[in-house]
């Protein structure tokens, strides 16, 4: 694996952990203030942008245009 598939699958796996803390917190106080509940609703939706692969976030860190180091040749 790459380290950029890696930084994408850390990326999901971070997004699934904040889906179900997003849901159990749901779950124990169903009614919740206003700015919970969109505190509550960001957190859902950024767990679900990470889940799906965060493509901007990875592109960001791991630019495809990096440039390559030279090769060093033995004479």
């Amino acid at each position: 694996m790459k380290a950029n598939e890696q930084f994408a699958l850390a990326l999901r796996v971070i997004g699934v952990l904040g889906i179900i803390y997003v849901l159990r917190t749901f779950v124990r106080t169903p009614l919740p203030e206003v700015a919970v509940l969109v505190l509550r609703v960001v957190c859902g939706l950024i767990g679900v942008y990470f889940i799906r692969g965060a493509a901007l976030l990875v592109k960001f860190a791991y630019p495809e245009s990096t440039p390559e180091p030279p090769e060093k040749t033995s004479a």
